[in-house]
């Protein structure tokens, strides 16, 4: 099929946008490159051989995204081949879903996905590197961090390995669970904080009873005014 686009060596970078792109092996020639569409509008943006702009057509249909998605010499992967876009390619979407698992927050986890089909199918890549993808910000940490470690499980529990960016979220944590270190002053902060919790839920649904009062005052005054305008202007005889 002309819109199967396989990885053709053993490692493979993905590339995002955060501080780590800056990192990417842009002149090894032992990695092949797949990025988000974006990572070419960055300065240290060197080579890539595929990317990947899944946003329906009135994200990117505008003066200034079209000019540079036809600017890349290599395929784009798309919602569907597009005239506008000479090389787009059509993303095999229903052959990824169909085949693995329905589940897909953001273009980060279409990429790895692919990238672990790519295995299934070709052996290839055998190592995954992740630069510019970080998952740190509030939308990307609880919606898309989770999907995006999903698919890594799935790639190591294959037989892939897999490098991630310096400096983000993904797959890690403070520490192991019950082997932080356990403060005995932990209980007494957390009895204190549900106290002022409970307090603070009181205060706000006091509040809240206020506000509706003020409105009813609000409300009656409206309408006192409507009235003696209408007693000002004779509209109502006397």
């Amino acid at each position: 099929m002309e819109n199967i686009i396989y990885c053709q060596k053993e490692k493979l970078a993905l590339l995002g946008t955060a501080e780590s792109l800056v990192s990417a092996p842009w002149d090894d020639d032992e990695y092949e490159l797949w990025g988000v569409a974006q990572i070419t509008t960055y300065p240290v943006y060197k080579r890539a051989d595929l990317l990947f702009e899944l946003h329906q057509e009135s994200y990117w249909n505008d003066p200034n995204i079209v000019p540079r998605l036809n600017r890349f010499e290599g395929p784009t992967y798309m919602q569907k081949h597009y005239d506008i876009v000479p090389r787009s390619v059509e993303f095999p979407k229903e052959l990824l879903v169909t085949s693995l698992r329905r589940y897909h927050t953001t273009s980060v986890t279409y990429m790895l996905a692919w990238a672990y089909k790519s295995f299934i199918e070709t052996h290839k890549p055998a190592h995954v590197s992740l630069f510019g993808i970080h998952m740190s910000t509030r939308e990307e940490y609880t919606e898309q961090r989770p999907c995006c470690e999903y698919w890594l499980g799935r790639m190591e529990g294959a037989g892939m390995s897999i490098s991630l960016s310096p400096g983000g979220a993904i797959l890690s944590s403070r520490g192991l669970y019950g082997y932080e270190g356990y403060h005995p002053m932990i209980p007494r902060i957390t009895e204190r904080l549900d106290g002022l919790k409970a307090g603070e839920t009181h205060w706000q649904n006091l509040v809240k009873e206020h506000e509706r009062e003020l409105y009813r005052q609000q409300g009656a005054i409206v309408e006192g005014e409507y009235w003696l305008r209408l007693l000002q202007t004779g509209e109502i005889p006397s």
